[in-house]
């Protein structure tokens, strides 16, 4: 699941911002990462702040950043699993697949057939790819990474935009489409068994995923869009996402959890995300920029995103939680959150030096609660500060924005005061 974009080459900063159920801005600055993908607590992605195309990671508990790739190949579509990282890698010329390995820091080069490998895919020992080797070599390939051992999974040649190809590989099972029977058709093998088409019509079909038991993938049928989460045990189908405007394209599934792009062919595609066993969606996005493909790992999802002006990887982590809680780690920030949840704004203040917090919120942005409370001190001590606390409700999806200035009040304004500025992006939760 993968899109091409230019990259430029200017520094980038990152942040690490704990907050349970609001997406956050993990790259920023005006170099461009994108083609982002997760597993567990690590995010990987193509990152131009080198002058080229290279391979990132991120720990998101660490908060650490590593470099993978040193800038000598134009490097593209990672995946990432445990201390594995793989990618599509041009530096011997045609594109292969390369491995890294993060517990011995150890670089492999997997692949040297002619022809090019490309868009691959990993889950432990399993690594999966298009293979465009000429004639009637190519096709879907694995390798596994303990015997090396390498076999073909597709019964022959595999034809079509590797993008919409899109191999992908949990336990046993491993996933793609084809288009040489004239419509995409999305194919699975399961413990290296024969593979079975996953349809009997004339239904088009691409972007697939796999999870477990379960496949899902965007499909056409009598021109009606939807997504499809297909059981592969049972062989239920469900079309979760068949309703304008826009398309479901690049899903995502890890366990319960699908999340996909919406395709409107215009310059808002956002993410959503649905909840198998709750059996709700929530808009992950809402605004007039650009969310590509998304991937999701556990009950955390990345995407690639530009509402900065270049391509910057966002981080959302799904939960139950009505409530988000924010302070001067994000200030400047634009957070998203569900309507009528209750959203907690942090700042540190100590009126004893006549300074305090003087807050603002655009219309449709309900304070229901203003307070301060000083810390704990020994008896006896003055001049001890506090923490000075909003909660906030938007009452309807839209933009609105928290701002505070800490200032005293009987001075007039310089324009060099402290401030706070939060844009809360409230969407609404579909069901």
């Amino acid at each position: 699941m993968k899109h091409v974009f230019l990259l430029g080459c200017i520094l980038i900063l990152t942040l690490t911002v704990g907050v349970s159920g609001a997406p956050v801005q993990v790259t920023t600055d005006r170099s461009d990462q994108i083609a982002p993908a997760i597993g567990g607590d690590r995010i990987v992605w193509v990152d131009g702040r080198d002058g080229g195309a290279d391979i990132y990671l991120y720990d998101i508990v660490g908060a650490t950043e590593t470099r993978i790739t040193n800038g000598t190949a134009v490097a593209l579509w990672p995946d990432i699993s445990g201390n594995r990282i793989v990618w599509q890698d041009n530096r011997s010329g045609a594109p292969d697949i390369w491995l890294y390995d993060t517990a011995t820091g150890n670089e492999t080069r997997i692949t040297d057939a002619p022809g090019g490998q490309v868009v691959p895919a990993i889950d432990g020992d399993t690594v999966v790819w298009l293979d465009n080797r000429a004639g009637p070599a190519g096709g879907i390939y694995a390798m596994n990474l303990t015997t090396r051992a390498v076999v073909r999974v597709s019964s022959g040649p595999v034809q079509g935009n590797p993008l919409i190809v899109s191999p992908d590989v949990s336990g046993g099972t491993i996933v793609w489409a084809d288009e040489s029977g004239g419509n995409y058709t999305v194919f699975a093998v399961r413990d290296a068994a024969e593979p079975v088409a996953l349809a009997n019509d004339t239904a088009l079909q691409g972007f697939p995923a796999v999870s477990g038991d379960r496949v899902v993938w965007s499909e056409i049928r009598d021109g009606s869009a939807s997504l499809v989460v297909h059981n592969l045990t049972t062989g239920e189908e469900e079309r979760v996402w068949g309703r304008p405007p826009g398309m479901a394209v690049y899903p995502d599934i890890a366990g319960d959890l699908v999340v996909w792009q919406n395709a409107t062919g215009q310059d808002a595609d956002d993410i959503y995300l649905l909840d198998l066993a709750a059996g709700k969606t929530l808009q992950v996005t809402d605004d007039d920029a650009l969310q590509f493909l998304p991937r999701v790992s556990g009950s955390r999802v990345v995407w690639m995103d530009n509402r900065s002006g270049d391509w910057d990887i966002y981080l959302f982590t799904a939960g139950n939680a009505t409530q988000y809680t924010f302070g001067m780690e994000q200030n400047g920030q634009n957070v998203t959150v569900p309507v009528k949840s209750e959203v907690v704004v942090n700042l540190a203040e100590n009126p004893t030096t006549g300074y305090s917090w003087n807050a603002t919120v655009s219309p449709g942005l309900t304070i229901t609660k203003d307070r301060y409370v000083q810390n704990a001190t020994t008896e006896g001590m003055l001049g001890t500060g506090g923490t000075h606390t909003w909660t906030l409700v938007p009452e309807t999806s839209g933009v609105f924005t928290f701002s505070a200035v800490y200032r005293r009040p009987w001075e007039n304004l310089t324009g060099t005061e402290e401030r706070f500025d939060l844009t809360i992006t409230a969407v609404n939760e579909t069901v």
